[in-house]
């Protein structure tokens, strides 16, 4: 069994390899995924078991302690911060498998790295001892260094156009776990931001995936053997979706760090003296700054009170779900507020690849595209704090 982590030790492995993720930022971008020595990094430092139980020889920490290291990890490069959302958190969906499955994919003698997709859906045809699947996903970041693949997928009779349908009318939908030799990556990954996260779409065409690697989306899911502490019944988008607030927040404060130490020694074409010195900037910087902030401790206090409700054995209400859902959304557009402010204080000079406020804009306006925390997500969390029911089935798991 693993030993037991501090936020402090983990938050002090991240500086540890701090030097190598900056090092290597620059290649990541020209070969559009994380470079090898990154990806090792993440892997000796333990990053990709953040969530996996101890009983299974991972870190399992808490979640607030999760969305911190995330953000220092985006802080050093938001690609790398990307991925490890991804990676990081993608083995909370083997709560829901079977403890030999579990095992198999994240036991203490694997080095796996998980990548997925949720959209669009696959193709899942039943079969004797499992499922026959089909898909095309998009943006399966991390997959170029990955171990194994998920994939979300609707479930058809063969032959059938028409998904089964659950008792509520909506699509049947399974989450299917397979090795990395059983798909194709296609290099579609052509992008302006967050281009090192090698989020190609993959391809899996007609393979068999055995029952013990699948499980059906239903609200309140049991979870598997390994997975009975408190953390694994902490609502699964939280865990799984919502940790890109603290890749927003990480690229946001890497912009701000930029921005405060350009402005010790620019000099503006208009002027005297140092942009420090200019009443403008100091209004754009205390406004970056305010907006950091008070979305990160915003987000951190709901996150805190959802915690609390799980460690107390409650289930979390829907008011509360929602209010972390538009914690998180509100922390991305705070993020990306903040670093159009940093870079517009940068003038011209940011506009160069040598300037690192450049990849910070292309990176934060690639997480705003992601529908897990876009504006429609705004909507969403209004829906239910008025009553409504969700539109995303994972809203209850």
């Amino acid at each position: 069994m693993a030993d037991v982590v501090t936020r402090e030790g983990l938050l002090a492995r991240v500086q540890h390899l701090a030097p190598v993720i900056r090092a290597h930022a620059d290649d990541g971008e020209r070969e559009r995924h994380l470079a090898d020595p990154v990806v090792q990094a993440l892997q000796d430092a333990g990053f990709y078991r953040l969530l996996v139980p101890r009983a299974l020889g991972g870190l399992q920490v808490d979640p607030l302690t999760l969305y911190h290291v995330v953000e220092a990890v985006a802080r050093e490069d938001g690609s790398a911060g990307w991925c490890l959302f991804i990676n990081g958190c993608a083995p909370i969906s083997a709560a829901f498998l079977g403890a030999e499955a579990a095992a198999a994919i994240y036991g203490p003698d694997r080095h796996t790295i998980m990548a997925g997709t949720t959209f669009p859906r696959g193709r899942a045809v039943p079969c004797p001892g499992g499922y026959r699947v089909s898909s095309r996903g998009a943006y399966a970041s991390g997959c170029w260094h990955s171990t194994w693949y998920l994939a979300f997928c609707h479930v058809y009779d063969h032959g059938a156009t028409t998904p089964w349908a659950t008792p509520t009318g909506e699509p049947e939908v399974v989450v299917v776990h397979l090795p990395r030799a059983q798909i194709q990556i296609l290099d579609t990954w052509d992008v302006s931001g967050l281009v090192a996260t090698g989020s190609h779409d993959v391809l899996v065409e007609d393979v068999f995936v055995p029952d013990a690697f699948v499980w059906q989306l239903r609200p309140q899911m049991p979870r598997g053997p390994h997975f009975s502490d408190a953390l694994y019944r902490f609502p699964f988008l939280g865990l799984f979706s919502w940790p890109m607030a603290a890749v927003a927040l990480g690229i946001a404060q890497r912009a701000l760090d930029e921005i405060t130490a350009v402005a010790l020694a620019k000099t503006p074409r208009l002027g005297t003296g140092t942009l420090r010195e200019q009443p403008l900037f100091q209004l754009q910087l205390a406004q970056a700054v305010a907006l950091v902030r008070s979305a990160r401790a915003w987000l951190h206090e709901v996150m805190t009170t959802v915690w609390e409700q799980t460690l107390g054995g409650a289930v979390v209400a829907v008011e509360d779900r929602a209010a972390l859902q538009l914690a998180a959304t509100n922390a991305t557009h705070s993020a990306a507020a903040a670093v159009d402010l940093a870079y517009t204080a940068g003038e011209g000079s940011a506009n160069y690849r040598r300037s690192p406020l450049q990849r910070q804009l292309r990176d934060i306006h690639a997480v705003t595209q992601h529908v897990g925390t876009a504006p429609r997500q705004y909507a969403a969390s209004s829906r239910l704090l008025l009553g409504l029911p969700p539109d995303n089935p994972l809203f209850l798991l």
